[in-house]
């Protein structure tokens, strides 16, 4: 047993039944719930003295005499986060290293045998090892610990405190990097309010209000006004085409009129002027690839001079438009649809044979857009179907719809919306380290909802905003950390720099925001993509209140005797447009979008869970002019023909179709469930369960069923 124990154990003997002092825990309490008020608690009252004489240092503070104050005082010092660094910093080289090894533990904590047998302590002999375990303990740095975890090494294992460690941990972090400080001006502004050489601390409330007025949108594009010619127009340039981010290697490659690279000069002004800065910076321990001077404008700055470019009037509005609306789950719907209707099969490697491939982008709506091939959608689709579950392998190595598939087509639009929104975040294979775009596009995402829907921006303007936002909190969100226990102390070289983080967001937008209809497209002369806004349907998806249109007192659907529909487009047209997608064959696009009524795609809406009710409604509550009685009579009969059967409360199943209803009657997998014919068109079901579970029964023995009133 150590010395501290031997003290410890007689302590805790000549203590009273039950007394304890404040902040003491028993010695089985995990290191989590164990700090340094615990750690004071458990020193006896001989220690106290020298406890107070190693955290006074040279404050020559005579000691209290009550041992509750003299420990309340210690704690008070700990707390300061500046003396704790200190204390550790001038610890003698043994000491020192047990710490660092500790602090570089999980929970802070390793058994003694651990410590003995580590490398970095070989000059240390037993006694040494135990005696210096033995001093930390007794400057309350150290406490015995015998956690869930530890407990199998059934030894002595000595930790941390929990809240010194963590303390340490921030203070260490806050040192190496200023990350903050570098890209946010509110960072920039508490670093200098903190410097004994700009006058000391200010107070918190003062602070606030100085970061209100120096962020305000016309202060800050006035400070870039007034800066020197050349550095201007650089800074306006940095803004722009690279979001207020530039490398010097990036600085020499690009075209500018400045003689050369000049960073001290220009950090000087840009600083004293609240713009920015330009500092040198290792960005590699963050998963990127960076290592050198950087011109910084502050995320503040940089964001209140893009708001005055960055939405274009009526004059600079894109010489061309996309949009995508509701086709991604239309064609989600088609490609279930084939599913149920084909046998497709796939190869070794789990992919789609070209041939049934070709098949199936026959079936898809023909216009993607620029930015993808049909190819691509479809691709996006059985990605999301397989991972999803909607589809599943079979032992014949083909396809089939899944429980989960059947439920997808009843799901509201914006449900459906919602989960490929999901899948698109988490998509690893777009480019791009994943751990950085993850937590980019859901910045991106947070940001969307701040601009105005229907309204141009510049393409880029988002993503700037979101990459500097991410680059300012790169210690708040503990990327370090991740990278660190990810290479395992390692080195592994990133691939993207500052300048790729925005890019590749880009790319997600074009790929995937503008795949599901949350975004249009924006195209120059040259066909060069440079502006998007949000949708209606977007701007409801991502939560923007009010994003909705108020609906036209008159339909807007003009349906015709040959079966053709019409729809004149408000806006808002999201839901109604992928309702008739379902069941229509869609022949033009543009403020009038063409669709045609067919068979097949009516019997395909009813095998994938449409009712036949919601079919006839679409068209008969939102036509200007009564449909016409061929078609609803038409649409029936092919309801009729493709076998749908109805199926009443009572448990009652009918039906039209008499080779249908012949088979029904004759289906041994039926007969189970069957009660008595009613009539030639009529049957009723035993009582075996809810009208809604008969449905479910009836439909994987293959029969069309719907329920009715």
């Amino acid at each position: 047993m150590s010395p501290a124990r031997k003290q410890k154990a007689s302590f805790h003997r000549n203590s009273r039944p039950g007394e304890a002092l404040e902040g003491q825990f028993p010695e089985s309490q995990s290191p989590e719930e164990m700090g340094s008020a615990a750690a004071l608690g458990r020193l006896p009252e001989t220690d106290l003295a020298g406890l107070f004489r190693y955290w006074a240092g040279k404050r020559r503070k005579l000691a209290p005499e009550d041992p509750d104050l003299l420990r309340a005082q210690v704690l008070e010092w700990i707390a300061d986060g500046a003396l704790l660094a200190e204390r550790v910093e001038d610890m003698p080289r043994g000491l020192r290293a047990i710490f660092d090894l500790l602090m570089a533990s999980p929970r802070y904590e390793q058994p003694l045998s651990e410590l003995a047998a580590n490398k970095q302590l070989a000059y240390l002999s037993k006694y040494d090892l135990q005696a210096a375990i033995a001093k930390l303990e007794r400057h309350g740095l150290l406490v015995p610990s015998v956690s869930v975890e530890m407990a199998r090494y059934g030894e002595d294992t000595w930790a941390i405190p929990t809240d010194i460690g963590e303390r340490l941990q921030q203070q260490r972090r806050a040192k190496q990097s200023g990350v903050f400080d570098s890209f946010a001006l509110k960072g920039h502004l508490e670093r200098t309010f903190k410097d004994p050489a700009q006058g000391g601390t200010m107070p918190r409330s003062r602070q606030r209000e100085l970061y209100k007025v120096y962020s305000g949108e016309a202060a800050a594009v006035a400070r870039i006004e007034r800066l020197p010619d050349g550095l201007r127009g650089l800074v306006e340039k940095v803004i722009l085409e690279f979001g207020g981010i530039l490398s010097r290697e990036l600085f020499e490659r690009m075209e500018h009129d400045l003689p050369h690279w000049n960073g001290k000069r220009w950090g000087k002004i840009l600083r004293e002027s609240l713009v920015g800065t330009v500092e040198r910076l290792d960005l590699t321990r963050y998963g990127l690839k960076h290592s050198g001077e950087l011109m910084i404008v502050f995320n503040e700055v940089a964001l209140a001079w893009l708001r005055r470019v960055a939405v274009p009037s009526d004059p600079d509005a894109p010489h061309q438009e996309a949009s995508l609306g509701v086709d991604l789950t239309s064609n989600l719907s088609r490609f279930i649809g084939f599913i149920l209707e084909h046998q497709v099969r796939f190869t070794v490697e789990g992919k789609i044979f070209k041939t049934t491939e070709k098949r199936i982008l026959g079936e898809l709506i023909p216009n993607p857009g620029r930015e993808l091939e049909r190819a691509e959608v479809l691709s996006f689709i059985y990605g999301f179907a397989r991972h999803s579950a909607l589809i599943e392998s079979t032992g014949e190595r083909t396809f089939a719809l899944t429980p989960a598939g059947h439920e997808w087509e009843p799901k509201e639009l914006d449900e459906k919306m919602s989960l490929l929104l999901e899948y698109t975040i988490d998509e690893h294979d777009l480019g791009g380290e994943y751990f950085h775009q993850a937590e980019l596009r859901r910045i991106f995402l947070r940001l969307l909802k701040r601009v105005e829907v229907g309204v141009w921006y510049d393409l880029m303007y988002l993503p700037f905003l979101s990459r500097n936002t991410y680059l300012s909190n790169l210690d708040e969100l503990a990327v370090e950390d991740f990278f660190e226990a990810q290479n395992g102390g390692a080195h592994r070289t990133p691939a993207d720099d500052p300048q790729r983080l925005a890019w590749n967001l880009v790319h997600w937008v074009r790929k995937r925001l503008y795949l599901l209809g949350l975004v249009d497209m924006g195209y120059d002369r040259h066909d060069r993509p440079v502006a998007m806004r949000l949708t209606r349907q977007g701007a409801r998806l991502i939560g923007v209140a009010e994003a909705r249109l108020e609906r036209q007192s008159v339909g807007n659907l003009v349906v015709t005797p040959d079966y053709e529909v019409v729809l004149f487009s408000t806006g808002d047209d999201a839901e109604l447009v992928h309702d008739l997608d379902r069941f229509c064959k869609r022949e033009k696009n543009g403020h009038l979008v063409h669709f045609r009524i067919q068979e097949k795609g009516v019997q395909r809406a009813l095998n994938e869970g449409m009712l036949l009710a919601r079919i006839l409604g679409t068209l008969e509550n939102n036509s200007r002019a009564p449909v016409p009685q061929n078609v609803l009579f038409t649409i029936r009969d092919w309801a009729s023909h493709a076998g749908l059967l109805r199926l009443s409360p009572d448990l009652v199943v009918s039906g039209d179709n008499s080779d249908v209803l012949a088979r029904f009657h004759k289906d041994p997998g039926v007969r189970s469930y069957l009660s008595k014919a009613l009539d030639e068109r009529s049957f009723q079901l035993k009582a075996k369960g809810t009208p809604r579970r008969m449905q479910a029964l009836l439909r994987e023995l293959g029969y069309l069923v719907e329920l009715v009133e």
